[in-house]
Formats: structure tokens, sequence, C-alpha cells
């Protein structure tokens, strides 16, 4: 088939949408022609085996002018913009749309709602990243939208055959924005660092809450323990998950969390908030823990608990491991994706 992929988030840039949508299209590219209708980032490479027609410009009417030009068997609206959602359905032809998490719930508290919602039960089918968000679309009076989740890259993600022993670290790779978590592991550190002295605490990622987080830390008394690296990708993102014991994000509504399953393949437990699509990131006492977002003191008693028992960390990551190398991998969700355009188109 020929498939015209809308977005206006997909790689090289970084992001859990990014990361989905361009996953999952470079497999497809194996056996359809795949074009991507996204914005070109000025001195980045494009990813390799996939079509870059341009639209000039990215809005609806551009995108309608390319897809007339392109006359693609099937379109797939990679995420919940109406800037997408609308020329998709201009085509008067079956169109698939994803909608992560945030794209949709933003749109609920817009003026367009009600265009939204409409162009929304135009998707066939509709899709989506949780079964977290199948029941909130279909709460919105939508048809029940198919389930694909998330994956990993178990080849490049995979344990350290020489992880150090100490100093014990806690790791989490995350913009730097509110509701992640980071202030709620900070604020919990003074309660471990006694038991665990030598305990150290890696945030990698950007974002504007960096300086906000660092000043936490210090009137905590912890900013010797907590290290901000900054963003890591490629060689040196793999190298963090290798070298530290614990993952560790307590966020609040998360949409999934894919960070989640890339220190699970490097064979580390999990702690992820109860809240959102993250409670579907971690299998709860087989590969993590589920633990309440905003509680310094529950979160303190679950990292105190995997800290001192270095066999529960080998045995949940070796769990986690065996389940991305069987479930939630990225093969997994392009055949989940490339059935549905079988059965579909």
């Amino acid at each position: 088939m020929k498939l015209a992929l809308l977005t206006y988030d997909f790689a090289p840039d970084l992001g859990g949408v990014q990361t989905y949508l361009y996953e999952i299209a470079r497999r497809l590219a194996a056996s359809h022609e795949v074009h991507i209708v996204a914005p070109r980032r000025e001195g980045r490479p494009a990813p390799s085996g996939l079509h870059y027609p341009v639209a000039r410009p990215l809005n609806a009417p551009g995108i309608w002018q390319l897809l007339r030009a392109l006359h693609p068997d099937r379109v797939i609206v990679g995420h919940t913009h109406p800037q997408l959602l609308l020329p998709a359905a201009a085509t008067r032809r079956p169109f698939i749309a994803v909608a992560h998490g945030n794209d949709y719930r933003a749109a609920q508290r817009r003026w367009h709602r009600p265009l939204f919602n409409a162009l929304l039960r135009r998707a066939d089918p509709l899709v989506t990243t949780t079964a977290t968000s199948a029941s909130r679309l279909t709460a919105l009076g939508l048809p029940p939208p198919r389930v694909i989740f998330p994956g990993t890259d178990a080849k490049r993600f995979r344990p350290a055959g020489d992880r150090p022993a100490s100093p014990l670290r806690l790791l989490t790779v995350a913009r730097l924005v509110a509701g992640k978590g980071i202030a709620t592991l900070i604020a919990a550190l003074p309660a471990l660092l006694p038991d665990f002295p030598e305990l150290t605490y890696t945030v990698a990622g950007a974002g504007p809450d960096r300086e906000r987080l660092q000043k936490l830390a210090e009137r905590h008394g912890v900013a010797r323990s907590v290290q901000f690296a900054g963003p890591a990708t490629g060689a040196a993102l793999v190298a963090l998950y290798q070298q530290s014991h614990l993952f560790v994000m307590p966020a609040r509504e998360e949409g999934f969390g894919i960070v989640y399953l890339e220190a699970a393949a490097c064979g580390l437990p999990v702690v992820a908030g109860r809240s959102g699509g993250a409670v579907e990131a971690v299998r709860e006492g087989i590969t993590g823990y589920l633990v309440p977002p905003d509680d310094p003191a529950a979160l303190a008693a679950t990292l105190r608990r995997l800290l001192a028992d270095e066999e529960l960390r080998q045995r949940m990551g070796a769990a986690g491991r065996q389940w991305v190398e069987s479930e939630m991998n990225w093969d997994r969700a392009a055949r989940e994706f490339a059935a549905l355009l079988a059965s579909d188109g």
C-alpha cells in the first residue's frame, strides 16, 4: 500500500509520540510505501527508508493539497490534532487516527471540542496506546478504539554484563516539567540517604523545570546526591540505563512512558506512578512497583525495599527483560499495525 502518515511530532525529535510513530513507520516501510508528512528540522538527517513529501504550509489546506497529489491508499493521522484530522476526513476515505493521551484530552477543554470529537468518530479505526485511553475515549461517546501498546528495541536496550555493584544509582529519563515525579523523588531522598549514604540520583533530560528542581534539591539538602545530566540519546542513553540500579518516574497522568520499557529492557526494576497509562507499563510486583504520585513517604518506602534487596532487583529486572523480549517490543507493535491495515484496508 501507499501510506501517508500525518504528524507534527516525528524523529529525529525526541518524545514518546515521535518514537512510537517512527518505530512503527520504519517497520511498515519494509512492505509498504510510507510517506511522512511532517515538519522537516533543518540540519538534522531524515530517518532512512521513508519518503518525505513537502506540504507548504503544513496546515489543513496544505496537507489536503498534498494528499490529493499523493493519492495514498490509506492515511494515518499520527496524533489527534485538528489540522491533521481535517484533511484526512476531507479525503472522504477511511483513515486511521492514533490518540495518545494529551492530544485528545487537551481538545476536550477547547472551543472546538464538538468538531474535534466528530472528526475522531470518522476514524476507521481509532487507535490508542493504552487501555486507560481506550476507556476514556469510549466515555466520550466514541467507538471503542483498537489498542496497540508501545514497545522498545530489545537489541539496542539490553542489560550490561558489568553493572557496578555500588554506589547504588537511581535514574529518571524525562523532560523536566511538572508532573514527572522528579520533585517527589527529590523530596524522598532525605529519608533514604541515612541508610544509603552513597546513593546517587541521575536525572537525564532537559526542560523548563531544571532550575526549580535544582533549588529544591538544595532546600532538601540533597544537592550532592542529585546529578542533572542533561538530555541523553544514542549510546549515552543506553549507558545510563546500564549503569543504574533502579528506574524511577512516579509521574502523574503519564500517557504510557516508553522509558519504562527501555529501563526494563536493560534489566532495571521500575517504579512508576499509579496514574494514567503508566499502570500498563509496569507489571505490579513482577517488573516493578506502582506508587501514589506526589507521595514522598510512600515512594521512599518502596525504594528502601528495593535498594536493600539485590535479589529482588535482579528478579524484577530479569522479568522486565523477558517481558520486553516476548511482548513489549516494536516488532510486535508494527505487526499489529500491519494486521490492522490488512484487515481494514
